[in-house]
């Protein structure tokens, strides 16, 4: 029993030792009240190679208000899908001061220290970035790629009660939100935006989850990261010059009803049935697969 109980414990410290040698540790001078000094936490693929002529992306994870980054680092799930599509991982650590407006002081203290990254990992994309937010998170993670639309590629916004306005600039950065339904005054908040963008032919995805407050349902981080993957994929050219540069079907080829999280091919009489409040707009059997999976999801 000694001897498990030791093996188990070497086991662990080995696991907890090849985690800390992939993760770094950057810190930003902001002179920001709380935040005098920003702390970021950057993960390491598991297969990351120096030597790689393919670029590696970077996906920005804001967790909820005043995070302390070590959850979102550790997340299993997250960390899991960095690895399988060899994406760095950078998680925020800012404090008050209004840091959800990059404007403010968060944005410069967010470059640079992508720019400190960089120097130390040459071949990681520091342009056309990935962002996923939670809460405070969310409005981080829309309105930081409406700040910089150029060097951003696709955003996920869950539960966000702030939300940047909608503008052309934004029409080739993909989004997508997701709040539960009994988080009501953040659900009409998104509501809004996605019509305000509507309004401007510009398309964000959205999904509602039945029941769900203020949390993090697994659907939607389910649909989260096959939304990310997807345009991760999508635009491979990011990373490889030697791949063609595609563009992205502008074309709705399914309608989702999100009030049963049911898809319909496009111009169907029940894709036609669907209040235009609840519908939901792919041009990608990808996503709409992904979208309708996450609806059957707790």
């Amino acid at each position: 029993m000694k001897k498990f109980l030791l093996g188990l414990f070497l086991l662990h410290f080995v696991a907890h030792f090849c985690a800390a040698q992939q993760t770094d540790v950057i810190k930003v001078k902001t002179f920001s009240g709380k935040n005098a000094t920003s702390v970021f936490l950057c993960r390491r693929p598991a297969l990351y190679d120096a030597n790689s002529r393919v670029k590696y992306r970077l996906l920005v994870y804001f967790g909820g208000r005043n995070t302390d980054g070590e959850k979102e680092i550790r997340n299993k799930n997250w960390i899991e899908w960095c690895d399988k599509n060899g994406i760095f991982l950078l998680v925020p650590t800012f404090k008050d001061d209004n840091y959800w407006e990059p404007r403010k002081w968060s944005g410069k203290a967010l470059l640079d220290a992508v720019g400190q990254l960089k120097k130390k990992y040459p071949n990681i994309c520091d342009d056309k970035l990935l962002f996923y937010g939670y809460s405070a998170g969310a409005q981080c993670s829309n309105l930081f790629p409406a700040w910089i639309p150029e060097k951003s590629r696709a955003y996920v916004s869950h539960a966000s009660g702030v939300f940047h306005k909608p503008n052309e600039h934004m029409k080739d950065v993909a989004g997508l939100l997701t709040c539960g339904d009994a988080d009501r005054q953040r659900l009409v908040i998104n509501h809004k935006f996605i019509e305000a963008y509507r309004r401007m032919g510009i398309n964000v995805l959205w999904k509602s989850f039945p029941n769900h407050p203020h949390d993090v349902p697994e659907g939607s981080t389910f649909l989260a990261q096959a939304f990310l993957e997807h345009y991760h994929k999508l635009f491979a050219c990011d990373l490889d010059a030697s791949k063609p540069r595609l563009s992205e079907n502008r074309k709705t080829l399914f309608v989702g009803d999100d009030l049963d999280g049911v898809v319909y091919e496009a111009g169907s009489p029940s894709a036609g049935q669907i209040y235009e409040e609840d519908k939901v707009f792919f041009t990608s059997k990808e996503l709409s697969d992904a979208w309708e999976k996450s609806a059957a999801m707790p």
